[in-house]
């Protein structure tokens, strides 16, 4: 009798166990943008609005983003300080320049990390203006 008690369980300790470890797993092998645009010098590759390129406005902008949340953006030795935050979990990277510049400005919201390369991140921006960014390494 103890028999098929001591099989149900066994039965359900595994699969209680496949199920907790393939949740980490999927966790685990979530990857973060922080430890790739923390390293170097970073330009707008391609910037949309609502399907609308607008890319050039950025030419000659160049982006640095500190591990400690600060990014700062230059162009012609002029440079502007903002910050900017990820959530690892939800896969959303928030950046606020602080400045009225119109083109920088433009940067400013929650961004969905969509790829993620050593020398690339694209982000996409549904929610408001079916926004696309990508932004390359120098």
């Amino acid at each position: 009798m103890k028999s098929p008690l001591l099989l149900f369980t066994l039965k359900c300790s595994v699969i209680l166990y496949f199920a907790a470890c393939s949740g980490i797993g999927d966790y685990a092998s979530a990857v973060s943008a922080t430890p790739v645009v923390t390293k170097g010098i970073w330009k707008v590759n391609l910037y949309s609005d609502a399907n609308k390129d607008q890319t050039n406005e950025f030419a000659g902008y160049t982006f640095i983003f500190n591990p400690g949340g600060e990014v700062k953006a230059y162009k012609n030795g002029t440079e502007i300080s903002g910050n900017w935050s990820e959530d690892d979990i939800s896969k959303k990277i928030t950046i606020n320049l602080g400045t009225k510049d119109p083109v920088l400005s433009k940067l400013n919201d929650y961004w969905n990390v969509s790829a993620i390369t050593k020398a690339e991140v694209i982000f996409e921006n549904n929610e408001n203006t079916n926004g696309r960014l990508q932004i390359t390494s120098l």
